[in-house]
C-alpha cells in the first residue's frame, strides 16, 4: 500500500500538487500511485480544504480531450470494484470528497476517504481512490513502522522541511523508491530505478545497475545433494532466537572483517563481496533534484549449502551484505566457525528442512541439484510472508541486499530549520 506523509512543515500548495499527481493520474491505475495519505493533524484542516479545492479544478472526461485530467478505468470489472469501495465508504460516511462522472464510458469518480490508518485498508483500490488518515506531531516514526507493517514496499512519499526528518525516515521505512517533497510516480530510468520489496518484489531494479546481470546466464557446477536427516522447524526456530543483526548491518567495515577472519579462505566470494558498491550511489537527475541509490541488508538469510564450500560462499556474501547467517547443513558449525567468531552467524547440523512457512527469514541460498532448488523454491513460495528470493551461486553478492533509492526535490527546502523543526 503506497503511502505518503505531509507533516505540518510541508508547503501545502506543492504537497497537494503532488498528492493529486500521485493518487489521480493516469485515473490511479500506476502501480506507484499514492493509496494512503498521512496529514500531521495540526494543518489536516487546511490541507485537506485545499486538496477538496483543487480535485473541483479536475475534469474526469476522454483522455483524447486536452482538457481532461482524470480518464476512465480499465475495464467494467475495475469500475465495479472501485465503485462498490467508495459506495460501502458512503454508506458508512467516510468519504470527504467525490466528484461526479461523466455519463457513459467506464469512469469511476475520484474520490477522497476518511480512514484511520494503513490496517484499515483490506487490499488495493487499483483507482482514483485516496485513503486519508491524520497523526498528531511526533507520531512519524509510530506511522512509518504501520506502513511497514502491512509488508509492501513500492513507493513512499515525505513531505517536510526538516532535514533531520527525511534522514530517520528513509532509514525507518521498507520501501524500493522513496520520494522526498515530490509526487512517487513517473520513475526515470537511471535516475530513479525502480522496484519494491516485501509483498513488492524481489528486486533487482528495472533501471538499476543491477539489472541487466538478471539477463546473463553461467554455468555454475551443482553441489551434491544432501544425505542426512532433515533439519526440524524447530530447530531453526530455536537457532533463528540467538541471531541478532542490527549491530553487524551497522557496521561499514564488514568486508574487512571477513577477510582477516578468512586468511584467503573464500577468495572468489570475497572479490565479489568487495567489489559490490553498497552505495550511497549518485544517480543522474535534473537541476533540483537529487537521486541516490544505495543496498541494504535483505536481514536473515538462510544458507543451506549443501557442501561446505557451498555454504562458505553463500555466508561470505551474505554477510558482506549485512545480512545474517542462519546456517543449515552437514557440518556447517566446523564449516563456519571462522566466520562465527566475527560475525552473526547460527549454525545447525542436518540436511534440508521440510518446512519454512513460519521461519524468520529474508531470504535462502541453495546450490544443489535442480530438484532440490525446486523443492526449496516450493518450500519459500508457500510461505505467508513477504516474498522471500532463493539465491544461487549463478547470483552477484548484491542478491543478498535490497535496492532501495532516494528522490528528494531540493528545491523544496527553505526556511529556518531550527524553528521548523520547533513547530513539528
Amino acid at each position: 500500500i503506497n503511502a505518503m506523509i505531509v507533516d505540518s512543515t510541508a508547503l501545502p500548495e506543492q504537497a497537494v500538487r503532488d498528492i493529486l499527481a500521485s493518487a489521480f493520474q493516469s485515473a490511479g491505475q500506476r502501480c506507484s500511485a499514492l493509496r494512503m495519505l498521512y496529514v500531521q493533524e495540526e494543518v489536516a484542516p487546511g490541507m485537506l480544504e485545499m486538496l477538496s479545492g483543487a480535485l473541483d479544478a479536475m475534469r474526469p472526461g476522454d483522455p483524447w480531450r486536452r482538457e481532461t485530467d482524470i480518464g476512465p478505468v480499465i475495464d467494467a470489472e475495475a469500475q465495479a470494484a472501485i465503485a462498490a469501495h467508495i459506495d460501502a465508504a458512503e454508506a458508512e460516511g467516510r468519504v470527504l470528497k467525490r466528484l461526479a462522472a461523466p455519463a457513459g464510458g467506464r469512469f469511476v469518480t475520484p474520490a477522497v476517504i476518511r480512514v484511520g490508518g494503513v490496517a484499515d485498508i483490506a487490499r488495493e483500490v487499483f483507482g482514483p481512490v485516496l485513503h486519508v488518515a491524520t497523526f498528531p506531531a511526533g507520531g512519524v516514526a509510530t506511522v512509518v513502522d504501520a506502513i511497514n507493517a502491512r509488508g509492501f514496499g513500492l513507493t513512499f512519499g515525505l513531505h517536510t522541511r526538516i532535514d533531520g526528518r527525511v534522514q530517520k525516515v528513509v532509514e525507518r521505512v521498507r520501501a524500493g523508491n522513496v520520494y522526498v517533497n515530490r509526487n512517487q510516480i513517473g520513475a526515470i530510468v537511471g535516475a530513479q530505478p525502480f522496484g519494491g520489496e516485501g509483498f513488492s518484489g524481489t528486486g533487482p531494479k528495472a533501471g538499476g545497475p543491477h539489472y541487466l546481470r538478471r539477463f546473463r546466464t553461467r554455468d555454475v557446477p551443482e553441489a551434491a545433494a544432501i544425505d542426512a536427516a532433515p533439519v526440524t522447524a524447530l530447530a531453526l526456530k530455536m537457532a533463528r532466537l540467538k541471531l541478532e543483526t542490527g549491530a553487524w548491518a551497522a557496521r561499514r567495515d564488514r568486508v574487512a572483517a571477513l577477510r582477516a577472519a578468512l586468511r584467503g579462505r573464500a577468495a572468489a566470494a570475497m572479490a565479489a563481496a568487495a567489489a559490490t558498491d553498497i552505495g550511497p550511489v549518485d544517480l543522474p537527475g535534473p537541476t533540483g533534484e537529487a537521486n541516490q541509490l544505495r543496498l541494504e541488508p535483505r536481514g536473515v538469510a538462510l544458507c543451506l549449502g549443501p557442501d561446505a564450500a557451498s555454504l562458505m560462499d553463500q555466508a561470505v556474501r551474505a554477510l558482506a551484505m549485512g545480512c545474517g547467517v542462519l546456517a543449515a547443513a552437514p557440518g556447517a558449525g566446523a564449516a563456519l566457525a571462522a566466520l562465527a567468531a566475527v560475525a552473526p552467524v547460527v549454525c545447525v547440523e542436518g540436511g534440508l528442512p521440510a518446512d519454512l512457512r513460519d521461519l524468520a527469514i529474508d531470504c535462502a541460498a541453495y546450490d544443489g541439484p535442480a530438484p532440490e532448488r525446486a523443492l526449496v523454491r516450493a518450500m519459500l513460495a508457500a510461505r505467508e510472508t513477504a516474498l522471500t528470493p532463493l539465491i544461487t551461486a549463478a547470483d552477484p553478492a548484491s542478491a543478498f541486499a535490497v535496492e532501495r533509492v532516494v528522490s528528494i526535490d531540493t528545491t523544496a527546502a527553505g526556511g529556518d530549520a531550527a524553528l521548523l523543526a520547533a513547530a513539528a
